[in-house]
């Protein structure tokens, strides 16, 4: 499990940048990373030669990184394709989307979109993994956490690894017991 969390953790930034240009850089290294530990069905690939998919909706600050890491890397052997996406977009074709906290008033609407599609969601607004989102983030002591909603992502098909699981706190959707 030591080498899966430094894995995760290791994040290469220059000095100069902001706490908050690096807090998403650090973002954007998870959200590459938890593809090597989720399974996605395989119809979610249209073609073997299909592009992974990650898709933005609301105002973040990722400010390129994601594309710049999408030119160099690849998830699932696959290479990444970066949209950005204004809602009401169809989500269809992403893999991997972050909800932006611009979109707190729309959280349950843009969901309704894609429940049971095997799209993984990612956020970073308190409450949203009750709420739904499979993956948020949260930052605890000056470091970037996550919990993780399974409800949500056993609904949408993806299969987490356990090694993953040790890393996140498990929460529950607001309307489970």
């Amino acid at each position: 499990m030591g080498g899966l969390l430094a894995t995760l953790l290791a994040v290469g930034a220059p000095s100069r940048a902001t706490a908050s240009e690096l807090e998403y850089k650090v973002k954007a290294e998870f959200m590459e990373r938890f593809t090597r530990f989720i399974d996605w069905p395989e119809v979610s690939f249209p073609a073997p030669d299909a592009p992974f998919v990650f898709c933005t909706v609301g105002e973040s600050s990722f400010g390129g990184y994601l594309e710049r890491m999408a030119a160099e890397r690849k998830a699932k052997g696959r290479p990444i394709v970066v949209r950005h996406m204004a809602f009401p977009s169809s989500p269809e074709g992403c893999h991997l989307l972050f909800i932006a906290q611009s979109e707190q008033k729309r959280l349950e609407e843009i969901l309704s979109h894609i429940v049971g599609k095997p799209i993984l969601t990612v956020g970073d607004t308190s409450g949203f993994a009750s709420a739904g989102v499979m993956i948020n983030f949260f930052v605890e002591r000056g470091f970037v956490r996550f919990e993780i909603n399974m409800s949500a992502a056993r609904e949408a098909g993806l299969k987490f690894s356990s090694k993953l699981l040790k890393l996140g706190r498990i929460v529950t959707t607001e309307s489970e017991p």
